[in-house]
């Protein structure tokens, strides 16, 4: 598949790296095109976008490629965190969340929220003594949320579909979670995982 990656970032590297030795197809994308091709180019390219900018600057790249990205699979990897308080917190809660403001955004895309409660280094092949973790999503495309957990499981992952974008409010929560964890044991190489009964 060609898996075009929006953004350079150690996210964006590390899904097109990791990805790319799963026989994918991937470029890497950024605003002047020197990484592998400017947003609209990639995307354009792309059969599948991965969104792996900050958060800060996800609506901003989204409303950009826009009509490049209708019908395509867009996984929203990003979380609208904020560090100006000292510690982590979400700019975008309650009612609203960061994916359905790509979705938003993006209204022709189909915006799957998924990566955004886990290291860059364990998104793809994620090896951990507990076997393997599980990847949260949301998304309002049946078929589209098919396609990424079809790349989840091929590249280590179990999957849990939350249901609608809407769910993506819960997915950035849990990213907060996650960061917790992290400060509290002073190590980033921790995942969630669901055991179903």
């Amino acid at each position: 598949m060609r898996i075009g990656v929006l953004g350079v970032g150690p996210v964006g590297q590390a899904l097109a790296e990791g990805l790319a030795r799963h026989g994918h197809e991937t470029r890497l994308a950024n605003r002047s095109g020197d990484a592998g091709g400017t947003y609209a180019e990639v995307a354009a390219w792309s059969e599948l976008c991965l969104l792996a900018v900050a958060g800060t600057a996800a609506v901003e790249v989204v409303t950009g490629v826009a009509t490049v990205l209708d019908g395509k699979v867009l996984v929203d990897a990003t979380n609208p965190l904020t560090f100006d308080s000292g510690r982590a917190e979400l700019f975008v809660l309650g009612t609203d969340s960061l994916g359905e403001q790509v979705q938003r955004a993006a209204p022709g895309a189909r915006v799957v929220k998924a990566y955004n409660t886990v290291n860059n280094a364990l998104m793809v092949d994620p090896d951990l003594p507990g076997g393997p973790p599980t990847m949260l999503l949301a998304g309002d495309d049946a078929g589209a949320k098919a396609t990424v957990v079809a790349l989840l499981e091929q590249t280590g992952w179990d999957t849990s579909d939350l249901g609608g974008i809407e769910c993506s409010r819960e997915l950035e929560q849990l990213c907060l979670a996650w960061v917790r964890i992290g400060v509290q044991s002073g190590s980033w190489g921790h995942a969630f995982k669901v055991l179903r009964g």
